[in-house]
This record gives structure tokens, C-alpha cells and sequence, in this order.
């Protein structure tokens, strides 16, 4: 006598299950805010060309460069990188500021970062940036020399970034207010200058001066 309620109550959670399945389920919201680069298409689209063009020369750079393996060396991959780096840097010979950001791809990006370090979370943005900048952590102030002097950055297109600097630290918040990079290169800042790298072979792309409105960091 007692199976039938147990029956009848397993068809009808066989029928939820079924009837939940049959549904579509409603995504999950993403948990990684949304990119909000405040910037027009056409203006967009030119810094992604310019972009994309450096990618396609640093393909045909590659090629002229001792390929990687998994057998190489420590050292094998130390003098490829080297070897890529004097590549790029004589590809690109004659390359000035501005030669990637434009004046109008400068000025957005001035705009954004003015707006976010003046915001309300300025003050925290320009703690993060000075985390490794090599113009603060690698120039120590006179009344602490027990701190170690890092490698200086030369600040100039085509300059090599060197091995034994830091890096700084670029907050996520504002990588969400910049467009989005290919893997190849990378924001930093150097001083007040917010720079475009290339992440392997250390070669400073382009750069925009006087972006960190901070008097104590150098320039």
C-alpha cells in the first residue's frame, strides 16, 4: 500500500528533472568585470592596426632568430632572446613616440588614466603603480642606501628593457580601462610614462610621457 506514493512521488521529480533539463539553462554571470575602453571605434581600430602590425613584423623577425626546443639551454635561450631583441630593434630603426600611440590613441588614453588617478581610487592606483616602477623601487631615496639600486630604464623607443630591472605594476582596474593587448606586448609604466613592451624581447614599442599625474614619482 505504501508503493504507490512512492511511485507517483518519483514520476513527478523524474518530470522536474526532465522538464529542468529540457529548459536552457540561464548562464552563470561572469565574476570578470566587463572592458570599458572609453574610445572611439575608428580611433580603436587604427591602435589595434598598429598593434597587429608590429605582431606580423615580430612573425617575420622570429624567423631570423635560433628557434626555441625543448633541449635548449638556459644559455641557448638567453642568446635567442638577445638575438631577437637586436632583431627588432633593427627592424624598427627610425620608429619615434607616437609611431603606435597616435595623437588620438594618446589623448584617449590620457583621458582614461587622468580620470581613474584623479577618481576615487586614485590614491590606491598610484600606490600599485609605483610597486616595481623601475624609477622609484630602482632609484632609492638618499636616506635609505642599504636599499639596492637597480638597473636604470632608459625611457626611449627601440630602448632595451633591461634584464635586471623591475617591472611595475600595472592594476587590473586599469588594464580594463585600456585596450586589450595581444600577447606579444604589455602596458607598464616607467617614472610617469606609461610604456608599450615587447614581453620577450624587452623592447620598448612606444611610449606616452607624463600619465601619472604624481609629482613624487621621477620622470
Amino acid at each position: 500500500m505504501i508503493r504507490e506514493p512512492l511511485a507517483l512521488s518519483s514520476l513527478v521529480l523524474a518530470g522536474l528533472l526532465i522538464g529542468g533539463c529540457s529548459q536552457n539553462p540561464q548562464p552563470s554571470p561572469s565574476l570578470v568585470p566587463p572592458q570599458t575602453v572609453e574610445m572611439d571605434r575608428e580611433t580603436l581600430e587604427k591602435f589595434r592596426e598598429e598593434v597587429e602590425e608590429y605582431v606580423e613584423l615580430r612573425k617575420s623577425v622570429l624567423q631570423q632568430v635560433p628557434p626555441v626546443t625543448p633541449k635548449s639551454t638556459a644559455e641557448e635561450l638567453a642568446t635567442r632572446q638577445r638575438a631577437l631583441t637586436q632583431a627588432i630593434i633593427a627592424y624598427r630603426k627610425g620608429k619615434k613616440q607616437g609611431n603606435i600611440f597616435k595623437k588620438d590613441v594618446e589623448a584617449a588614453i590620457r583621458r582614461t588614466l587622468r580620470r581613474e588617478f584623479t577618481g576615487p581610487e586614485g590614491a590606491g592606483l598610484m600606490k600599485d603603480v609605483k610597486q616595481g616602477n623601475p624609477r622609484v623601487d630602482g632609484n632609492p631615496a638618499p636616506q635609505n642606501p642599504s636599499r639596492e639600486v637597480m638597473q636604470p630604464v632608459t625611457l626611449a623607443v627601440n630602448a632595451a628593457y633591461p634584464d635586471a630591472a623591475p617591472f611595475s605594476s600595472v592594476p587590473p582596474s586599469l588594464l580594463l580601462k585600456l585596450p586589450v593587448l595581444p600577447d606579444q606586448v604589455r602596458y607598464r609604466f616607467v617614472g610617469r610614462a606609461l610604456i608599450l613592451r615587447d614581453t620577450e624581447a624587452n623592447v620598448i614599442l612606444d611610449y606616452i610621457p607624463d600619465v601619472v599625474p604624481d609629482p613624487s614619482v621621477p620622470r
